[in-house]
């Protein structure tokens, strides 16, 4: 026996349209991703700094901006191994 789901036809298409137009209005209202990142910090201690981006971040992590990712790093909290912020900031040790 054949179960009856939803209401007139083409109400359905209607709903899933106004589901996706959400979608997109969140995307669309979404804030820029940081361009870099300070795992911990907040009353934690510092446990790296990120490239935005970087898929390894914990969820303690806060954008920073380009300053305060140099002195984050000049002041010895680690850079992630895996996007090297370091590097992309042109902080390479010699």
């Amino acid at each position: 026996m054949a179960r009856h789901v939803g209401g007139p036809a083409g109400q359905g298409d209607a709903a899933a349209e106004r589901r996706e137009a959400e979608r997109a209005r969140g995307r669309a209202a979404r804030p820029p991703e940081p361009d870099w990142l300070l795992e911990g910090g907040r009353g934690r201690r510092p446990i790296y700094v990120h490239a935005g981006g970087c898929r390894l971040t914990g969820k303690h992590s806060h954008g920073i901006n380009l300053v305060e990712a140099r002195r984050a790093l000049a002041e010895g909290v680690p850079a992630c191994p895996h996007c090297r912020p370091e590097s992309k900031l042109g902080m390479l040790e010699q």
